[in-house]
């Protein structure tokens, strides 16, 4: 591995531990111990629900919807425990190649930061537009969260790879895309019916993402038919072609 890939990798998990550390300390822990556990236990089998995407070695779960729906309704704290819960599962669960302590590691710094960045931006939005509006502070959360992650991981492909970073995001994370879009509805309806029948009622809406999951499996399990060259090719007319 390069040189500047370890530093990156150092930089990046020193960031995670940092974000880890300051979402703990924060103090509002919750209040509803019972939805807390119910979600948390979510974000276990959500884990366990991977998409591998083409050209990467890493998985994509359905549990970046919890994730989201933590930003917009639980605490820091208790979002940050899901999401980090959620892809220590995502790592080791069923992994083709065990992964080492140091990939596990920028796994979850990774979510970490973006997950903070996300939350923090959506607590922006809503303190500078004074906006309680779900759709709008959950568009944010999503946009941010998807970039910073597929960012983040797309830079250290590109160190290791010496490949061009747009190039790397194109091939590896455009397909993700349309999914965290919709999962990004899918909290957006979970969070806005949750403040009118409870919290209990919405969770009835997870089995359609347990579809769309099924159908985005499916879709990547064709692409992956595809020669990788083909699949590179057409990512990058696709970029192109919306740039325009």
């Amino acid at each position: 591995m390069p040189d500047n890939a370890r530093v990156y990798i150092s930089l990046v998990s020193v960031a995670g531990i940092a974000a880890m550390v300051y979402a703990f300390l924060d103090p509002p822990w919750p209040h509803d111990l019972l939805r807390l556990c119910t979600y948390f236990l979510l974000s276990l089998l959500a884990g366990a629900l991977k998409l591998r995407l083409p050209g990467l070695t890493g998985t994509m779960s359905i549990g970046f919807v919890l994730v989201l729906l933590g930003i917009s309704e639980f605490t820091i704290p208790e979002t940050m425990l899901m999401a980090c819960a959620g892809v220590l599962v995502q790592c080791v669960w069923r992994a083709k190649q065990r992964p080492t302590a140091v990939q596990i590691l920028f796994s979850v710094s990774a979510v970490a930061v973006s997950l903070l960045m996300a939350y923090e931006c959506s607590q922006l939005f809503r303190a500078q537009f004074h906006s309680e509006s779900v759709p709008i502070v959950l568009a944010v959360a999503t946009c941010v969260y998807f970039l910073s992650n597929s960012l983040l991981v797309s830079g250290v492909l590109s160190l290791v790879r010496r490949e061009r970073l747009r190039a790397i995001w194109a091939q590896c994370y455009l397909f993700s895309l349309p999914y965290y879009l919709l999962g990004g509805v899918i909290a957006g309806l979970m969070a806005a019916s949750g403040r009118e029948v409870g919290w209990k009622a919405p969770l009835l809406i997870l089995p359609v993402m347990g579809l769309i999951f099924l159908l985005y499996r499916f879709y990547l399990a064709r692409l992956a038919m595809l020669p990788a060259a083909a699949v590179s090719t057409a990512s990058l007319r696709t970029v192109k072609t919306r740039s325009a």
